[in-house]
């Protein structure tokens, strides 16, 4: 199932609770990068570089909002979301 007509598709069989995780877990994703992307913003504001520790905010970052959606999803194997 691929576009717009997959996703009506998928979302017609789909429950109210599968709905919801689904939402939540896109949600979580959209503010960790949100998250990334105004720590980038600071980056850029302070300095002309940014800086290692920065990288590493921004890998906790995006690395926590991934995690938060897989288990959402309940994927504890870790696959693809």
């Amino acid at each position: 199932m691929g576009g717009a007509n997959g996703l009506a598709a998928m979302e017609g069989s789909m429950n109210e609770a599968e709905l919801d995780r689904l939402r939540r877990a896109v949600k979580r994703l959209m503010n960790g990068q949100q998250e990334a992307l105004e720590a980038i913003a600071q980056a850029f504001e302070e300095s002309e570089g940014i800086e290692q520790d920065i990288l590493v905010d921004l890998q906790d970052i995006l690395e926590g909002a991934y995690e938060d959606a897989q288990n959402i999803l309940g994927d504890s194997e870790g696959g693809e979301l």
